[in-house]
């Protein structure tokens, strides 16, 4: 996996420019779309996940550079070397209904036991994903990052297990995805004394996608397995490598009382509109790095269009002056995608889009959080040691479906990383 995560990242490194694709598109479940190819990458945040989503006008460090640059404008000093978050994905019905959780309580050397995982453990996670459609196993994101001043840049990792069925167990298909994202953000403060001020931002971010075809079950369980060889799996699948260089461009408004107005413009690529794909495989990257990346520009290159999304936040975060050190809460509301909105002006289309938070923040150590995502409740805490360690919890509901309460899936993230802010 590092192997694979060095080749995509070395290839992202050697594109800055390209030229037009042809409309072609690559396909890992057969099916005629599949959204994942075009999403833009987003870093997991517990913080964020645990505040329904919301944070648009909200101060959030390295999160920042993917959310809303524009709160790069605050001043501060951040490092964060390195951080971590590792999220699963049906935590109800695969970790507590089926009984698992309280077997591993009772006995953890059954983490370590082969019959165990692919028995009982592979069989819970089946009788969840038999259901028809999107659905995921797992994420886990890497990175590093730092903020010097009004300057921030961050390199991302991630990869997600995502699964696609279309009928009964036999239908059940693993899709491996892996990112990887170099950001760079820069955001200033006007009028910084005044009761009214505004901060404009704008990040830009090389990111690079690979998708492997769709696997079986079965197989993908065999190939990991006892006696199974992963490198055999990865290197006869085909693959569709991608890169796109999406801007985020944000401007605060900054009024008395602690409140703030946030507009994001996000996902504008400034390449074809989307992210460039080619379709090889693994095999033939590893034997020779210039003839894959030479093929990017031939004529089975094809592009996953984009669309821009604008969308508005309102942050409250008073200043409480030295009863801060007891209790600082900070409040988020946003609404996504307002442009989307606009055609599908309903309660469900609005429902959808809003997403908002708290968070408590108690003597600069413990954090609660709270909140709604189109509807779905979440929940969360952190813990920060001495300004140093930051380990954070949260769970959280996502929506797999085509529409609104469709097909939700519940989700833990748990992030860790060693850094320092000021």
């Amino acid at each position: 996996m590092k192997r694979t995560i060095t080749i995509i990242l070395i290839l992202g490194m050697m594109l800055s420019s390209m030229s037009v694709f042809a409309a072609v598109s690559f396909n890992p479940v057969g099916d005629e779309t599949y959204s994942a190819l075009e999403a833009p990458f987003t870093k997991t945040s517990a913080r964020v996940a645990s505040m329904g989503g919301a944070g648009l006008a909200v101060f959030n460090n390295q999160d920042s550079l993917y959310m809303n640059p524009a709160s790069l404008g605050e001043k501060g000093l951040v490092f964060n070397v390195p951080n971590f978050a590792l999220t699963l994905y049906n935590i109800k019905s695969v970790y507590v209904d089926s009984g698992l959780s309280k077997a591993l309580l009772e006995d953890m050397g059954k983490l370590t036991d082969t019959e165990f995982l692919t028995g009982d453990l592979l069989d819970s996670f089946i009788n969840v994903l038999t259901a028809s459609g999107r659905n995921k196993l797992a994420t886990i994101d890497a990175g590093f990052g730092t903020k010097l001043g009004r300057f921030a840049f961050a390199l991302d990792s991630q990869v997600n297990l995502n699964t696609f069925n279309t009928y009964g167990v036999s239908g059940l298909n693993v899709i491996p995805q892996v990112d990887v994202a170099a950001t760079f953000g820069l955001g200033f403060r006007f009028f910084r004394d005044s009761a009214f001020n505004f901060d404009v931002g704008v990040s830009a971010s090389l990111q690079m996608r690979a998708f492997m075809k769709a696997v079986g079950i079965n197989t993908f369980a065999d190939a990991f397995g006892e006696g199974g060889d992963p490198a055999d799996l990865i290197g006869s699948q085909p693959v569709a490598i991608g890169w796109a260089v999406p801007l985020t461009v944000g401007i605060n408004i900054n009024m008395p009382f602690g409140f703030t107005l946030a507009n994001v413009v996000s996902n504008i690529h400034l390449i074809n509109g989307g992210f460039n794909y080619i379709v090889t495989d693994y095999n033939s990257i590893a034997d020779d790095y210039t003839e894959s990346v030479t093929d990017v520009f031939g004529e089975s290159a094809f592009v996953m269009k984009s669309p821009v999304n604008y969308s508005i936040g309102l942050g409250w975060a008073p200043d409480l002056g030295w009863f801060e050190w007891i209790l600082d809460p900070t409040i988020a509301v946003d609404v996504v995608d307002v442009i989307g909105l606009a055609d599908e002006f309903n309660t469900i289309g609005f429902l959808s889009r809003l997403k908002a938070g708290i968070e408590l923040q108690m003597f600069k150590v413990l954090e609660l959080r709270a909140g709604l995502n189109g509807g779905y409740i979440s929940v969360g805490a952190g813990v920060n040691l001495f300004n140093v360690i930051h380990c954070e919890v949260g769970y959280y509901w996502n929506e797999f479906g085509d529409v609104l309460g469709q097909k939700d899936v519940d989700a833990l993230t748990i992030r860790f990383n060693i850094g320092w802010e000021r």
